[in-house]
């Protein structure tokens, strides 16, 4: 029987994470919508970008038919710091879970024509990369 020994560990470093997705600050859409006519996307993007590099961004459509409030916790539960929202179904959703008990450390906001409580409101005609980046920091 040969038995072999390592060389020296000299050096030797912790590889680098392979993703910093699971750790990184989330930034979620929600929508109820097939079309982005805000440009909510592209401004997210944009946003998270100039924030900084631990910043993901993530997109979900509302499935019809299901339930919203458990949609929305699921958001919660995936750790989204931020939840922006646009479409009439995906602001419902929101409303429903807040009616339901706050949420501490995620912020809402809310792409609307109406202003929800608890919540930050952007108008969809005011959507920019600048506007959605103070809404989201607060």
């Amino acid at each position: 029987m040969w038995f072999l020994r390592a060389a020296p560990e000299d050096g030797v470093h912790a590889p680098e994470p392979v993703s910093h997705v699971d750790t990184a600050t989330r930034d979620c859409l929600l929508t109820s919508t097939d079309v982005d006519t805000t440009g909510t996307w592209a401004a997210m993007q944009k946003t998270a970008g100039a924030r900084g590099s631990n910043i993901v961004v993530q997109r979900y459509r509302l499935p019809a038919g299901e339930d919203a409030v458990a949609y929305v916790n699921t958001l919660v539960r995936l750790r989204c710091s931020v939840v922006v929202t646009t479409g009439t179904a995906a602001r419902s959703a929101v409303a429903l879970r807040l009616a339901s008990g706050g949420t501490p450390h995620v912020r809402f906001v809310v792409i609307s024509g109406r202003p929800l409580r608890g919540t930050t409101h952007l108008d969809p005609d005011a959507v920019s990369v600048r506007s959605l980046s103070d809404a989201v920091a607060g």
